[in-house]
């Protein structure tokens, strides 16, 4: 599968977000509407993107009891949007629940499994004493046998997850950064040409390109790079 980017709309300027839709649908089909968006927008900046001619990624991590995520789940199915992600650690009955929810429908469901924000001693703060790589093979496993085709993980983990004898269809990888940024809060960063040679299926670049004087130009690289690698 070709590596395909999706852009992160983390504002909250519902105008601002669309604008840059409008900017960047030329060269990108793929947005990713998070809680932030998601919050001052609601549906209709989602049918707003998706009307534009591109697909959404609603990334609002679902964790809850299995009927709530359940019908969470249906109502992301009927915004027609490409994935929707839950929280693998909300366990096996959830993850099911929420695959059934999309069955037969055009929406995938994705497990997040360590969040790219996350490391060692946040783990070890709630109390799990596996490894950051131990507990995203252990929680991918337990994605792809509830149902799950797709994941979310660190570049970091990239080369555990292709060692594995059954793997997702979809590995996305967020924290995705040419540099360190100002005020950044992620820790397990990748820059996109290696997670496309670690074997990542999606990239989500969000702050880079918010962040960027020339959005179009640094949008433009990014391509640019993914096909010299594809090369």
């Amino acid at each position: 599968m070709e590596l395909k980017p999706i852009v992160a709309l983390d504002l909250s300027d519902v105008s601002e977000a669309l604008n840059l839709v409008h900017l960047l649908r030329p060269l990108i089909d793929f947005f990713k509407v998070g809680s932030q968006l998601f919050m001052a927008g609601g549906a209709d900046v989602i049918k707003k993107i998706i009307d534009s001619g591109a697909d959404v990624f609603l990334d609002l991590k679902f964790h809850d009891i299995p009927k709530t995520v359940f019908r969470a789940v249906s109502e992301a199915v009927k915004l027609k949007v490409k994935f929707t992600t839950v929280h693998v650690l909300g366990g096996e009955e959830m993850l099911r629940e929420a695959v059934a929810a999309a069955a037969g429908s055009a929406t995938e469901v994705i497990g997040v499994t360590v969040l790219t924000s996350a490391e060692q001693k946040t783990l070890e703060r709630v109390g799990i004493d596996r490894s950051v790589e131990e507990e995203v093979r252990l929680l991918t496993r337990l994605a792809l046998e509830a149902g799950l085709k797709g994941i979310v993980c660190s570049g970091r983990e990239l080369v555990t997850i292709r060692k594995m004898e059954k793997q997702p269809d979809y590995i996305i990888v967020p924290g995705i950064r040419w540099e360190k940024l100002a005020g950044d809060d992620q820790k397990r960063t990748i820059d996109p040409k290696e997670a496309a040679a670690l074997g990542a299926t999606h990239i989500v670049v969000g702050r880079s390109i918010l962040q960027a004087n020339d959005k179009l130009g640094l949008v433009r690289k990014l391509l640019s790079e993914l096909k010299k690698d594809k090369l």
